[in-house]
């Protein structure tokens, strides 16, 4: 099975819109005041982001156990060459 890395921007901004849904919800659900769910929208926003950083955390370990520098943690490797060797000239 070929696994994808975790792309950590789509991730975060997901949770920040899922967050925002919950508390639309909830405000609509419960007819609580605006003032109430203000304080409840910073925790979804620093809930993103340490989801985020840890999601960071994990890629960039998962690049370094592949060999993989933290930057190309995206990228595929590309397989080694595996015809003969080329032949080089003495001067």
């Amino acid at each position: 099975m070929n696994t994808r890395p975790v792309s950590i921007a789509h991730l975060v901004f997901g949770l920040v819109f899922l967050g925002a849904s919950v508390l639309w919800a909830v405000g609509a659900a419960t007819n609580a005041d605006a003032p109430d769910l203000a304080l409840m929208a910073p925790i979804v926003l620093i809930g993103a982001g340490v989801v985020g950083l840890v999601g960071i955390v994990v890629n960039s370990r998962n690049a370094r156990r592949r060999g993989l520098p933290a930057d190309d943690a995206t990228t595929t490797p590309e397989p080694e060459y595996a015809g003969p060797a080329p032949e080089q000239e003495e001067r």
